[in-house]
């Protein structure tokens, strides 16, 4: 276990505000920073209704082919995969020779990890998303999108998932033929400390301080038995948020800039 020492380390280097900050609902955060109190004009000369102070204005439905509303074909290529009859639906996006795959939470999207898709692609990075459909064994869908985009020309993948996703990253790590460039674990409750003893990968964990759902004693006892990893990190931040939350409460810019230098770090 970490000593007090150490983790009162963590958690002042982490600063930022306590407490619970609200974070942004995935999929909203354009929109609420476009939404305006001005009433739009219609083609008749009268008013549309204006929408109400603190909701964001209405958005059209995407038309074309789409995964869950939030991603359309031209942010990157939506591809099928169907395994024991199930249908997954995916997104690549980005260019490059590094890339990562997103699994996301129980009752997370793919628009919620949208934030960190973003700034990985805007930092010349490939990120695939997928909707999971396994739930027996969630990691074998993990396996496979790690495949692909392998198949597709990158050179370094990298395994990242919120909670559950987190545990699936550790555990497909373990069953691919090739080597992950990294494994990151956004609040990983539900990984035990067994699911890492035999990881070698670089390790980066990023947990909230007062998340219930990944209490801390846990994710630090995973941490300390991570002890082949080539590079085990731990970043406990102030707050209560959860998995792809983090990334839109008061100190997601934190998370988001200790995964992307983790990438970089483990991309040379």
């Amino acid at each position: 276990m970490l000593g007090l020492g150490a983790l009162a380390m963590l958690l002042t280097a982490c600063g930022g505000n306590t407490g619970d900050p609200v974070a942004t609902p995935a999929g909203t955060a354009s929109a609420a920073a476009s939404a305006t109190g001005d009433a739009a004009a219609s083609p008749t000369g009268s008013t549309a209704s204006p929408t109400p102070a603190g909701l964001p204005s209405p958005q059209p439905s995407p038309t074309g082919e789409n995964i869950a509303g939030c991603v359309t074909a031209d942010m990157g290529k939506i591809f099928k995969y169907t395994r024991d009859g199930t249908v997954t639906k995916g997104v690549i996006m980005g260019k490059g020779k590094v890339g990562a795959v997103v699994s996301y939470e129980r009752r997370g999207t793919v628009c919620d990890w949208l934030p960190l898709a973003e700034r990985l692609v805007a930092e010349g990075r490939r990120v695939l998303l997928f909707d999971r459909n396994d739930v027996v064994n969630p990691e074998k869908d993990t396996v496979e999108m790690a495949r692909r985009l392998h198949d597709a020309g990158v050179e370094k993948v990298f395994l990242v998932g919120g909670s559950m996703g987190g545990r699936q990253s550790v555990l497909a790590a373990g069953m691919l033929k090739f080597p992950v460039a990294g494994v990151i674990s956004v609040s990983g409750g539900t990984t035990l400390p067994e699911d890492v003893t035999a990881l070698k990968a670089p390790f980066l964990q990023v947990t909230a301080d007062e998340d219930s759902t990944a209490p801390l004693d846990q994710v630090q006892a995973v941490y300390e038995e991570a002890k082949k990893s080539a590079d085990r990190q731990l970043l406990v931040l102030n707050g209560r948020e959860h998995a792809s939350a983090l990334f839109t409460a008061a100190q997601g810019d934190k998370a988001l800039q200790a995964i992307t230098a983790f990438v970089t770090k483990h991309s040379r």
